[in-house]
């Protein structure tokens, strides 16, 4: 609602434009007060040392954590949201794995339960489930299975790599399936920044065509613009080629980030898939980049 505060604050400002020849102050620029970090990032670490890999994050400044199943592997959902909250933080997402999803639903909304997740995140689909009959069914799961975690108050969502972008034939891609195929009520979207850039997907116009649907990121940077090859290597040559923390490449976040009220995105989560040692630091850098950001 546009109110009277804001009526007069607007008047005053048009008035003093016109009177002084000046142009209108323009609004503060936005930010993203709540940073998150994929805790895959440190696998190694989590699994070595949970307590402190954590109080790390939290040093380095990040609000909340994206857990993902490495962290529940030998520990229930009850300590890993313990451990969490001592920290200081908090765990709004976690990635789930696909057949459990399908084949376990009401465990899977359980560990979202407990865990305090408010979105439950399908972040692969195997290289054997790939093709265009796969990508049908997996719609047709995926919005079901969605539908029973909307039932639970939490949101079920996908998280792509570049292989669903890529054509299936007559210029149908697993993107645009899981996107017309399933209700928004029942599934959302994680994009990752990093592998759709990659896959030299408009991001913008994708937002644009398809509003509210991507409420979640992952947030990763580029070293330089991929040759057209890149796409198809594996993805260990492509991540130690291209992959640097936030700030230190070529992505353009800030203009993605402008279009948070079409893209509907809540969740900024920084991701590395080799993070260059020493950890903190390089988690300090993604970070304060990310914070820096004004759009």
């Amino acid at each position: 609602m546009f109110s009277r505060r804001a009526f007069l604050a607007t008047s005053a400002s048009a008035l003093t434009a016109a009177c002084t020849g000046l142009p209108a102050a323009k609004p503060p620029a936005k930010r993203i007060k709540q940073i998150g970090i994929q805790t895959y990032t440190l696998r190694d670490a989590m699994q070595a040392d949970m307590p402190a890999t954590l109080a790390m994050i939290k040093r380095a400044g990040y609000e909340y954590v994206e857990l993902n199943g490495r962290d529940l592997t030998g520990r229930s959902p009850e300590i890993v949201r313990n451990r969490v909250e001592t920290a200081g933080l908090y765990a709004p997402s976690t990635h789930l794995s696909y057949k459990p999803v399908r084949d376990e639903t009401e465990t899977m909304i359980k560990t979202c339960k407990t865990l305090g997740c408010k979105y439950g995140i399908v972040p692969w689909m195997d290289e054997d489930v790939r093709g265009l009959d796969d990508w049908k069914r997996h719609a047709q799961v995926l919005n079901e299975a969605g539908k029973a975690f909307r039932a639970n108050d939490i949101s079920l969502a996908y998280h792509n790599h570049q292989f669903e972008f890529a054509d299936l034939g007559g210029g149908t891609t697993a993107m645009e399936i899981l996107l017309e195929e399933t209700d928004p009520e029942f599934l959302c979207f994680q994009i990752d920044i990093f592998w759709a850039y990659l896959a030299s997907v408009d991001m913008a116009a994708l937002f644009r065509a398809h509003p509210g649907r991507f409420k979640l990121s992952h947030v990763k940077d580029m070293r330089r613009a991929p040759s057209p090859d890149m796409v198809g290597r594996d993805y260990p040559e492509i991540v130690g080629e291209l992959m640097v923390n936030v700030g230190e490449g070529i992505i353009d976040f800030a203009s993605l980030f402008a279009l948070n009220d079409i893209s509907g995105m809540e969740y900024f989560v920084a991701e590395h898939d080799a993070l260059p040692a020493p950890f903190e630091a390089s988690i300090t850098t993604s970070h304060d980049a990310i914070r820096a950001l004004r759009f």
